[in-house]
């Protein structure tokens, strides 16, 4: 070997010595991660293959888990509330919108308020929603002849894969176009696990325009959504069999037996019985009962196990994370926690469901709703236009501590840092209306004679200040 392979070779090792010393400890193959299982495959075919059972298993954790029952209401209750409001300039068509969503429901049920809230359960508990359009008859009478079925995603024939003619092809229900466009589902003619049922269970081709299939993409390329409850399902499951078996041992600790020795077979000292041929005596409570001489009395003391409440916590600790929600809202405890502690929680949950309304929700079905509903009307003719502007208006979130939140929020004001039309969605209220709603008030006040309740635009500030110095007298006398 010549000298300058000698330094390419010492060059050669000192580079690996180096890229082994700076790599990732995740990516060792070692005795530490030699059961760690890591597969290098796609979304969907990590997914599709245990949808069905992640699906059933989340639903019988709803059914007979209380955590996993109230995680859905706690999720279900921010994200929709009591529904989420369409603003549309156009009075017209807001009167036309405002009577549709009264009858929206093609089950005839619930109103458009009441859908989103079964949409977003489903999504939650399923992992996916499918919203069906349903096209009606002027004749129906409805305001637009169009309704919204909700269907649950076991309604997808998942049986159907197949290639297409068109360089298309079908995969798990879903029909794709040859530049991988979702053009068509094929559907169940009624859910596949009905236990009584009178038709022949069937799929057929519904076109993809007449269906919102609403899920949460975690990945690029995924299919099919996952519920929530996937990643807490074996710690819930783990939980609710510890639960059961530390029943079953305090049941039994708290038993205590007497054992007699005695070489006398009619010697008694409680209450006789027989049971399968054996012998068996109660003892009553303050009794005292002497023993003949050789004879003997053990009483079995069985040991009380320790650290089941701080398992049970830890526990429910993960499941909380796992689902996205704070412990205190899983489980309603809220002895561990201060102002600043349930704050902070409050606020980064907030921006969690904030993150699910505004980037998966308005999007994928409240603006598809509201196109659809506006493409129908103008088929129809009963309007001049689909070109409207409109607005969605969340539900307000409730103050941790409505006076300094309200100062906060006049500030901001104050310093143009945010709109009063912002303010007064963050409240979940329509700017419009409202603004309308207190002119037409204070003119009542003012026709009526009387002062407006709002005397003057600085009574925040006052408050404040009269709250400050409040502070300042309490602190005072508290080191004096």
């Amino acid at each position: 070997m010549s000298k300058l392979e000698k330094v390419r070779a010492d060059m050669g090792k000192r580079i690996v010595n180096l890229v082994t010393k700076r790599s990732y400890d995740g990516a060792r193959n070692d005795r530490r991660s030699g059961g760690w299982v890591a597969a290098n495959s796609s979304a969907n075919t990590e997914i599709l293959p245990q949808l069905s059972i992640l699906r059933n298993r989340s639903r019988e954790l709803v059914r007979n888990n209380p955590y996993a029952a109230k995680a859905m209401r706690v999720l279900a209750s921010n994200r929709i509330g009591t529904g989420i409001i369409a603003t549309i300039k156009d009075k017209q068509i807001a009167s036309l919108w405002n009577k549709w969503v009264k009858v929206c429901d093609a089950d005839w049920q619930y109103d458009f308020n009441g859908i989103q809230r079964l949409i977003a359960m489903t999504e939650a508990e399923s992992g996916e929603c499918l919203i069906r359009f349903r096209y009606r008859k002027m004749s129906d009478g409805l305001p637009v002849p169009v309704q919204l079925q909700i269907l649950e995603p076991d309604f997808i024939d998942t049986t159907k894969n197949e290639n297409l003619k068109n360089k298309g092809w079908i995969q798990n229900g879903i029909e794709f176009s040859p530049i991988g466009e979702r053009v068509a589902y094929w559907l169940f003619n009624q859910h596949p696990g009905e236990s009584i049922t009178n038709t022949i269970v069937k799929s057929s081709r519904i076109p993809a325009s007449d269906i919102i299939h609403f899920f949460d993409r975690k990945r690029p390329g995924q299919m099919r959504g996952v519920p929530i409850l996937a990643p807490i399902m074996m710690t819930a499951n783990d939980l609710n069999e510890f639960v059961e078996a530390t029943l079953v041992r305090k049941a039994a600790e708290a038993c205590i037996a007497a054992v007699v020795e005695t070489d006398d077979e009619n010697r008694s000292i409680g209450n006789e019985s027989i049971d399968d041929q054996m012998r068996i005596e109660e003892l009553a409570p303050g009794m005292v009962q002497y023993l003949s001489p050789g004879e003997k009395l053990t009483f079995t003391n069985p040991s009380a196990s320790q650290g089941d409440i701080g398992y049970v916590a830890d526990r429910l600790h993960a499941i909380a994370a796992g689902i996205g929600i704070t412990y205190e809202q899983l489980t309603g405890d809220l002895s561990q926690v201060n102002y600043s502690s349930i704050r902070a929680g409050t606020l980064d949950f907030r921006r969690e469901i904030e993150q699910w309304q505004w980037l998966n929700f308005v999007p994928s079905v409240l603006n598809t709703v509201i196109e659809k509903f506006l493409e129908t009307a103008f088929a129809a003719g009963l309007i001049p236009s689909t070109d409207i502007e409109y607005d969605w208006t969340t539900p307000r979130f409730d103050w941790v501590d409505p006076m300094k939140d309200v100062q906060g929020e006049q500030l901001e004001l104050s310093m143009g840092l945010k709109t009063w039309s912002e303010a007064v969605r963050a409240r979940g209220f329509n700017p419009d209306l409202l603004f309308e709603e207190l002119k037409a008030e204070r003119e009542k006040f003012k026709s009526a004679g009387m002062d407006y309740p709002i005397k003057q635009e600085n009574s925040m500030n006052q408050q404040s200040t009269e709250n400050q110095n409040q502070e300042g007298k309490n602190k005072k006398q508290q080191s004096m």
